[in-house]
């Protein structure tokens, strides 16, 4: 009787405890949904700072402003102004704009001096973004230089040599890619009806119990190595601000939570091993490309997908090496099962992928312009052998041959840690390249002539073009900038009103006389390839024109 209330007791605990455990998941996803941030595009990239990177200023600025593409993180940012013994100018703390783009901080009166500007933001897709640059306030002794110590020095993302760092960081979002999938797929797999018996999954728990410590292990990985440039030299005190207030933080505390509770629960529960990997996945879905990318819905829907597709394949073909391994009797029946599913998989990826890179690119041509985009087309071909491996295992087990085809299996593994690891490398690097600065310069016999466009994106730019004429030969008599876009042969050329101003900057003429021109205003109204035209008049009449092909992300 005492044996039957002790297990009547317990069966009252779980009945509570389960729809618990399903409020806490929801709400876990729920909070996730919420602290996403609404913005248009990935990795932020700076557009404009005030005072430009250089300047000579006459007199304090009352502040420093940096804008960047795109809406900021607003858990953790800041800017620093250094002085030339390394010392920062003020106590005061950056503050967001109006429209959450940029970052500004109040100065006090500086003295004339060299100083440094350090930034630090986190864009939409927790990646971060920072960078330092010095300005001169008057006419400090030449030898009042920048004497900074090294945890100033400032970066910029995803730039700069491969250093061991950087390749640690690649490998341990590769491998915690891998493990994600594979474990939310295993565990998916081990639920789903008619493929794995009680028994069969008892047999297969130190599996299930390997594959959730090596995810753990690859997720402490993944955030050890990548803690320190998310912080940019903020140190340990903003550490409480970046796990509480940023999204990417909150992204990992949820993992880890989730991940704990696995270690508890599954394997007990079957709503719980269905809702478990999904909840995962969620998150992950949340905290990358697909979050900083409108519409939200559409973007971290269909990233959702794509993952669920994606573990369902890596998570069976773990369980198909492990059934291998084991020389289970049921091999060739669940070969069937995972061909069939492997086919679906393969089929959802391709299409949920397809749409996410209209999503993400402006036109299909920006596979070529970046890093991203030639990654993305080295994976999928290597999808494209999958499917072409897939076909040949199929047709070994309509042959009833399942056992010979475990070469073309094994060779089915090996693609896919490939995938998986270019994977981890894609969602880190920027879908859309960084706009930089256009600064070219054209010599010539008889006419020299130099452009430069600034910040050289998609709306107001400041543009200068200077001619260098020779010595003694008189003012130019027309000087025209002419913006062709090459992606519409409909669209007429963009003629730029230069304006003719007083150049004060000191460079090499090449003992030509110097004409500087000026203008600001949105003669770049679209993204895509772009062709400047230069056409000079001397004095004489002569005619010299030279062109110089551009991109704007």
């Amino acid at each position: 009787m005492l044996i039957f209330k002790k297990f009547k007791r317990r069966a009252s605990m779980r009945s509570l405890f389960a729809p618990a455990m399903l409020m806490c998941m929801l709400a876990l996803m729920l909070s996730s949904v919420v602290l996403v941030p609404q913005s248009a595009s990935a990795h932020a990239s700076l557009v404009q700072a005030v005072p430009e990177s250089g300047s000579k200023l006459e007199n304090s600025p009352p502040q420093v402003a940096v804008t960047f593409n795109e809406s900021l993180d607003a858990g953790l940012f800041y800017i620093k102004v250094f002085n030339h013994d390394g010392n920062e100018v003020t106590s005061n703390k950056a503050r967001l704009n109006k429209e959450q783009t940029g970052v500004e901080l109040d100065l006090p009166k500086l003295s004339e001096g060299v100083y440094l500007i350090s930034y630090h933001v986190i864009s939409a897709d927790g990646h971060p973004v920072g960078g330092s640059y010095p300005i001169t306030i008057g006419n400090p002794p030449q030898e009042d230089t920048l004497d900074l110590p090294s945890a100033h020095a400032g970066h910029e993302h995803g730039s700069g040599p491969l250093t061991t760092k950087v390749l640690l960081q690649y490998a341990s979002r590769g491998l915690w890619y891998f493990m994600i999938l594979a474990m939310t797929g295993w565990i998916i797999w081990l639920r789903l009806p008619g493929v794995i018996g009680a028994e069969a999954r008892k047999s297969l728990s130190s599996w299930t119990l390997n594959l959730q410590r090596a995810h753990l292990v690859a997720l402490l990985l993944l955030i050890f190595t990548h803690v320190e440039d998310l912080l940019g030299g903020g140190g340990i005190n903003e550490l409480w601000q970046l796990f509480s207030a940023t999204n990417i933080g909150i992204a990992w505390v949820l993992l880890l939570v989730l991940s704990f509770l696995g270690f508890a629960l599954a394997g007990r529960f079957r709503w719980f091993d269905f809702l478990w990997p999904l909840s995962l996945l969620a998150v992950k879905s949340f905290s990358g490309h697909a979050a900083s990318f409108s519409p939200l819905w559409a973007t971290i829907g269909l990233d959702f997908i794509h993952l669920l597709g994606a573990a369902l394949w890596v998570g069976g073909l773990v369980l198909l090496y492990v059934k291998w391994r084991q020389k289970s009797p049921e091999l060739s029946v669940y070969m069937q099962k995972f061909s069939n599913m492997a086919l679906i998989s393969i089929i959802v990826l391709t299409l949920s992928g397809s749409a996410s890179v209209l999503l993400f690119l402006p036109n299909l041509h920006y596979l070529l312009y970046s890093s991203w985009g030639i990654l993305l087309l080295v994976k999928t071909g290597a999808v494209v052998l999958v499917m072409i491996l897939g076909l040949v295992i199929r047709l070994y087990m309509r042959q009833k041959k399942a056992e010979r085809s475990f070469l073309w299996v094994r060779l089915d593994l090996t693609l896919m840690i490939v995938i998986i690891m270019l994977v981890g490398i894609i969602t880190y690097v920027a879908p859309i390249p960084e706009n930089e600065p256009l600064q070219w310069h054209q010599m010539g016999e008889k006419v020299h002539v130099s452009a430069d466009i600034t910040p050289k994106i998609q709306g107001t730019n400041s543009f200068v073009a200077k001619v260098f004429l020779p010595e003694n030969s008189g003012k130019p008599k027309q000087v025209l900038m002419i913006l062709h876009y090459t992606d519409d042969a409909e669209i007429a050329p963009i003629n730029v009103p230069l304006t003719l101003y007083v150049d004060k900057t000191e460079e090499e003429s090449y003992g030509f006389a110097k004409f500087s021109y000026k203008a600001e205003g949105a003669y770049l109204p679209f993204r895509g390839n772009w062709d400047l035209e230069m056409r000079v008049m001397d004095p004489e009449d002569n005619e010299t024109v030279y062109h110089k092909t551009f991109i704007v992300y």
